[in-house]
């Protein structure tokens, strides 16, 4: 069983606008949420005002499992650009995962997807460079999106800059150092937020050299 193949009776779909928040931390969980159209960031956040980007969700990836644990989510989810979500009913969900298999493996499948991902990022964050964490990200990106672009040489960063530094863990200054020091080197051309020409097969061999 696929989380999109769902009855309406344990899913609702949701339009989403940009800005739009889904859950904050410290909300009972209601529902997990497949991404269907669009973009969400999910972060940590302090009283204070200061934030992490953990990570961002595309279509067919699943939010809201950080809830599972207590009953309450720990991060945030916010939309960064319009789309769609598919909301699956917590409390129905359980109950349907007690009868079908199926349904458990699909998101126990989706949780450990994410579960790499983040492995996979936080090594990125402590070993790699200002270049190499940057490619980390390009590339990951274009796994996430390889079903839904065919033209996948050429992308429009859906994040702005202030999320994208959190993310990678660095200062405005070195991101920017960064993509322009990959952009000297040939391996994309950036416009603002869009970025062209990508040679992936270069990116992945910085990301295999040593620093």
């Amino acid at each position: 069983m696929q989380l999109e193949n769902l009855t309406g009776q344990y899913v609702k779909k949701i339009k989403i606008k940009s800005g739009d928040p889904i859950f904050h931390n410290g909300d009972p969980i209601h529902a997990l949420y497949n991404v269907r159209v669009g973009f969400l960031k999910v972060e940590y956040s302090l009283p204070n005002g200061h934030h992490q980007v953990n990570h961002f969700a595309t279509q067919g990836t699943l939010v809201g499992t950080d809830g599972i644990a207590d009953g309450k989510h720990r991060l945030d989810a916010i939309a960064i650009t319009d789309g769609e979500l598919c909301s699956i009913d917590f409390v129905r969900i359980q109950s349907l995962m007690k009868a079908e298999a199926a349904l458990q493996e699909a998101i126990g499948h989706s949780m450990s997807k994410e579960i790499n991902r983040t492995q996979e990022h936080l090594f990125s964050l402590g070993s790699h460079s200002t270049e190499q964490k940057i490619a980390h990200f390009l590339i990951d990106l274009h796994d996430k999106l390889g079903e839904t672009y065919s033209r996948l040489d050429s992308l429009r960063l859906p994040m702005k800059r202030e999320d994208l530094k959190s993310y990678l863990g660095m200062t405005s200054e070195s991101l920017s150092r960064g993509l322009t020091s990959l952009e000297k080197n040939h391996y994309f051309q950036i416009r603002n937020r869009e970025i062209s020409a990508i040679d992936y097969g270069k990116l992945q061999q910085l990301l295999e050299s040593p620093n």
